[in-house]
């Protein structure tokens, strides 16, 4: 977490937004130590790109991948086009924020990285449809997961989309990177620019718009400083008007990566170089170059040359035009006055609308002065210091009136046929008036269906004077829900789905509405864009300030998603809950029903429901007895019925500090599994909770009694009761109580426990925590093939016999991992159990020890619970059972 401690010199940068497939941009965020966004840096560093065509693409593997601190020298010293390519969005990682693991997880880092970007001056961020699977030490794993022609093709249409000048790749596509998934994004750049300008290659993607494009250079970083590099870029240098280096831009970036970094920022004042190596040029260029771009001239005009185009008579004299106007309103601005680069501002957009017009008959010049006119309009934009908001409220909600006063609450997420108002306020907060503004709510439909009433706003707008209005809207009856545009049936699936029509590389779907101010400066009408939004408290940080999104009436959610029962137990029954959550005002009510196959048996057989207001939640059981059961899978569907319809989906709601709230939608249906599995009788388990954890519903699965310790549990509780005490995924990293009453745990073992102890990082320190010594080092080993190869070392241990008899057979179906930090070395007082190993790596016997300690046990089990549980593995569950029965 960024601290208040930064430099008060901070509170000079604004953030540059990454820019959408329209003008349209995302409310600003309030960010620790940094101002909001049309401040004087950010007019200057708005007009530092107006100059130049350079563009620059970086891909990476991975959010928190990229190397912020270089991005934000080229955008914000250098003034290029910055985008960034992830082939992923991070789905597999821990989570240092919550619960939430795998496509949660996804939206939560894609919403950080979004974040970041705005540290780096990112303008454009995009993703492939490959989901990251997990760890992976392989390329040849990750080719086999995604297939290489999936992603590449993905790749190459991001590349013909954004029409990069120079590509960075983060990695080598070679074993320096580590990371099979990172190896394979170094290789797929490579790939990508070989075949993005060949229209041989995907021409499905020439008949849906695209034209080739061939990149004229690219790089590869992790190159060191005693290696055959081409360019040293030193990131460390300082911006004054920023009042710190683009290295620690980087840093910042990164430490809003909570779920990855935990919040962790460090300062590192001084040089911060990269080096990087030229792999390919289609231009000349020196073996040691200053730049990305030597030897393309990146000046306005000479974008024909630039681009190899033959040049029209009377081009240079259009474009030179643009370039001397802009040049007029850089020696203008001034950082007390910004708004006097505004009519030299106007000038230029007039000049590059006219050189458009003239110009179209090449597409890439049309689509580079599509470009410039867009950057020439938000310099203008932030020179001027406009604002304009538009708030989502409840009908005849009083002016003034806002989530913390008297009167009406505020408004959540929109449901079909719900009315409500729209109070846009446009503000030009600097000393000029803008002629002929006019201010209106519409609607990204094309086909209608939203009605919007109400008059525009129509005047003269005079210098910090603001105008309002306010609009009614009705939202259609058979309005979709605003919900993720990729999706997957299963964590199984290393592709995403995306919708039909949806702009699959783009982070995440346009706002459904916009307000719109149209003004005219000199003559020439701009046209600023922002979503309409709604407020939600987020005490005691204040207030989130997000897009407006629609959500179904009524939504369903069955839990567990996966249940088990013993195959032999003498009553089949499990237990499952419904909740229903209303989003409708005013009162709602209908029943609840469960469907289940043929001969099952639901008690009771349907709830009836009512609720006065929405945000009101129900949660509802049913016991389900179940006559016969096999070792698969029976599907249960939960069904709501009201006011003539039937809804059979629900959501989870992903919502933390600073990143926008966000809906993970998925089927009312749950799954049962017959599982051949016998467990002690009335287990007793302490558990302490670690990160992204969701093991205690699978201890209750096995109908285990599970009690979360708290740290007062864990200072002076009694743990004796407990048949075994588990602590969870990386709990050492975030539970300092846990640290601190190490030593009753192990007393608790000493005197006849059993303490299994779940996969941790380097914060665990067996010499410090666990009873004899070993050594988890940072670089400890993990096994990442979920069907690599299983070695039982002693068969005869009770672990493997009682209550169940584990073979080969029970690692069979894992998902995404093994295990992950194993032990690298340990006391000859442990046992290890099970060794295990990737495709050309030595046995791992590390990930699983077990020793007697005094009269109990002690048990380090790095294999991967956390992953096989919430999914109903066969195998894993017989494991649990096993190991919590050890004292039995």
């Amino acid at each position: 977490m960024i601290r208040r401690a930064l430099p008060l010199v901070f509170l000079l940068l604004s953030l540059t937004l990454p820019s959408s497939p329209s003008p349209a941009q995302p409310p600003a965020v309030r960010l620790p130590g940094l101002a909001e966004e049309h401040s004087a840096a950010d007019a200057w560093h708005k007009l530092r790109k107006l100059g130049t065509t350079a563009s620059a693409m970086h891909t990476t593997a991975h959010p928190d991948d990229e190397h912020g601190g270089v991005l934000a020298l080229l955008s914000r010293r250098d003034g290029t086009h910055v985008s960034l390519l992830s082939l992923t969005r991070g789905e597999s990682g821990d989570n240092a924020l919550g619960p939430e693991l795998f496509d949660a997880l996804g939206l939560i880092r894609t919403e950080e990285l979004l974040l970041a970007g705005r540290y780096y001056g990112l303008d454009a961020q995009y993703f492939t449809t490959a989901v990251d699977y997990g760890f992976s030490k392989r390329l040849d794993e990750a080719l086999e997961k995604w297939g290489p022609d999936e992603v590449l093709r993905d790749m190459v249409a991001v590349i013909r989309t954004e029409r990069p000048l120079v590509i960075v790749s983060r990695f080598q596509g070679n074993a320096r990177d580590g990371h099979g998934q990172h190896q394979a994004a170094g290789l797929l750049t490579r790939q990508a620019f070989e075949v993005a300008g060949d229209p041989a290659k995907y021409p499905e993607q020439i008949a849906g718009g695209l034209r080739p494009w061939q990149p004229l250079k690219l790089y590869m970083g992790g190159v060191r400083e005693a290696e055959d590099w081409t360019l040293s870029v030193d990131a460390g240098q300082y911006d004054a008007v920023i009042g710190a280096s683009y290295a620690t831009l980087g840093r910042l970036g990164l430490s809003v990566q909570r779920s990855q970094t935990g919040g962790r920022f460090n300062a590192e004042p001084g040089p911060s170089v990269s080096y990087y190596k030229r792999l390919a040029s289609l231009v000349d260029a020196p073996d040691r170059e200053e730049s990305f771009f030597d030897g393309i001239d990146t000046s306005i005009p000479a974008l024909y040359s630039m681009l190899r185009a033959p040049e029209p008579s009377g081009a240079r004299a259009l474009l030179e035009r643009i370039d001397g106007e802009i040049r007029a309103a850089v020696r203008a601005f001034s950082f007390t006055d910004p708004s006097a680069a505004a009519p030299a501002l106007a000038r230029a957009l007039q000049a590059t609308r006219d050189a458009a017009g003239r110009l179209r008959e090449n597409p890439d010049v049309a689509m580079a002065l599509a470009r410039k006119e867009r950057q020439i309009a938000e310099a203008m934009h932030a020179t001027l210091g406009l604002l304009l908001t538009a708030t989502a409220q409840p009908p005849g909600t009083p002016e003034g009136v806002g989530p913390f006063s008297p009167g009406p609450p505020p408004m959540g997420p929109a449901v079909p046929g719900q009315v409500f108002d729209v109070r846009t306020t446009f503000t030009s907060r600097g000393p000029v008036s803008l002629a002929s503004t006019r201010v209106t709510v519409e609607s990204r439909e094309t086909g209608g269906g939203w009605r919007i009433t109400g008059a525009p706003a129509e005047r003269t707008a005079q210098p910090n004077t603001p105008i309002a209005t306010t609009f009614s809207v009705t939202v259609p009856q058979n309005a979709p829900p605003t919900r993720p545009h990729f999706s997957r049936r299963s964590i199984q699936e290393a592709l995403y789905t995306v919708s039909d029509g949806a702009p699959f590389h783009r982070p995440s779907a346009p706002a459904p509405l916009e307000a719109v101010a149209r003004y005219t400066l000199e003559g020439v009408m701009l046209e600023l864009r922002r979503p309409v939004t709604i407020i939600e408290s987020s005490a005691p940080f204040g207030q989130n300030v997000w897009p407006l999104t629609v959500v179904p009436a009524i939504a369903i959610s069955l839990s567990p998603a996966r249940a088990v029962a013993p195959l032999n137990a003498a009553s089949r029954t499990v237990k499952l809950t419904a909740e229903v959550l209303n989003n409708v005002s005013g009162t709602s009510e209908g029943t609840l029903r469960l469907e289940v196959p043929e001969g099952w048996k639901v008690t009771p057989a349907s709830h009836a429901f009512v609720f006065s207001r929405a945000g009101e939640r129900g949660s509802f059981g049913f016991d389900i007895s179940m006559p016969a059961l096999e070792d698969r899978d029976y599907r249960i569907e939960a069904v709501a019925s009201t006011a003539g319809r039937e809804y059979r989906e629900g959501y989870s709601t992903i919502r933390h500090r600073d990143l926008e709230t966000k809906y993970l939608y998925r089927d009312a249906v749950a799954s049962v599994r017959g599982i051949d599995v016998v467990v002690a009788p009335r287990l007793k388990v302490g558990y302490v909770m670690g990160v992204g954890d969701d093991v205690p519903a699978g201890l209750a699965q096995l109908g285990v009694e599970v009690h979360l310790l708290t740290e007062g549990d864990l200072a002076t509780g009694d743990l004796g009761p407990f048949d075994a005490i588990m602590t969870g995924t990386r709990a050492y990293a975030v539970r300092e109580d846990l640290k601190t009453y190490n030593r009753r745990l192990l007393d608790y073992v000493r005197d006849g426990g059993n303490l299994i102890v779940l996969y941790n990082t380097q914060e665990f320190v067996p010499d410090l925590h666990a009873p004899y010594p070993g050594a988890l080092p940072r670089t400890a080993e993990e096994v990442s093939e979920e069907d690599s190869p299983v070695e039982i070392l002693v068969p005869g241990h009770p672990v493997f016999t009682t209550p169940n008899r584990i073979t080969q057979a029970d690692f069979a179906g894992w998902v995404e991992q093994r295990g992950s930090k194993f032990w690298t070395a340990w006391d000859s007082r442990y046992t290890p159990p099970l060794a295990t190993w990737d495709t050309g790596q030595a046995p791992q016997q590390g990930g699983w020890l077990h020793a007697r300690y005094g009269k109990g046990h002690y048990t380090y089990f790095a294999y991967a619970f956390h992953r096989q549980l919430p999914y109903g593995v066969p195998g894993a569950y017989r494991l649990l059972a096993n190991l919590l029965s050890l004292q039995r």
